[in-house]
């Protein structure tokens, strides 16, 4: 197994110290089951008094979901220290990543994920929220890709109604996401803009604002 840093924090207090650590299995591709997750997230914790040590590890698809795992163990979540040139695109990726690393674990509930081993490299990952802002769409499907030329990733989020809708999504990831229910106060914001249609208009704007030009990925894969 090669594994490449992604983030990683040290903390320590008197005789025990912990490390964290968020790390990239460059071969993942070589994996028998395709679509198996890359990242892994693992906690070191030692007692220099005893003179022990213990780890513990657990494998997701996003780097994000990794640092929640581990900020789950006593990380701290604005401590850790990002490895490597590939860095997110834009506010709205660092917004969904700073979600999914602060829910703690009772909040999203992971039903399916996918890690491509080619360009450009799209992750996707469908989890039921219980806080959903819109009760009829609790199903969130999380989709990162890679922009290569760019050496950044782009993650942005769609609401379902349920995990089959979701599941028929990522049969073709061009597709645009279904954008979040705006919130009451976006709502409220944007009835200052006139009608009501214009209204919703600006509020899923806010909500979830548009990807942008993405290429198109070069390899599908079923939902499993």
């Amino acid at each position: 197994m090669d594994l490449d840093a992604m983030s990683e924090q040290h903390r320590a207090d008197g005789d025990l110290s912990s490390s964290y650590y968020v790390l990239y299995n460059c071969a993942h591709m070589h994996n028998d089951v395709p679509g198996l997750p890359a990242m892994v997230a693992v906690r070191v914790e030692r007692d220099r008094a005893a003179g022990t040590f213990e780890v513990d590890s657990a494998w997701h698809p996003l780097a994000a979901l990794s640092e929640g795992w581990l900020v789950q163990r006593g990380a701290d979540p604005a401590a850790f220290a990002r490895h490597g040139a590939i860095l997110p695109a834009d506010q709205e990726t660092e917004r969904i990543e700073a979600l999914l690393r602060n829910s703690g674990d009772k909040r999203f509930t992971l039903h399916d994920d996918y890690s491509f081993d080619s360009e450009p490299y799209d992750i996707w990952v469908i989890a039921s929220d219980v806080s959903a802002a819109d009760p009829a769409r609790p199903v969130r499907v999380f989709h990162d890709r890679r922009q290569i030329d760019a050496d950044t990733y782009t993650l942005r989020e769609g609401h379902f109604a349920s995990v089959e809708d979701a599941r028929a999504w990522t049969t073709d990831l061009d597709t645009p996401l279904p954008p979040a229910a705006p919130s009451p106060s976006a709502r409220a914001a944007a009835a200052l803009f006139g009608t009501s249609a214009a209204a919703a208009g600006w509020a899923r704007a806010v909500s979830n604002p548009p990807p942008g030009a993405w290429p198109p990925s070069t390899g599908r894969a079923p939902a499993r």
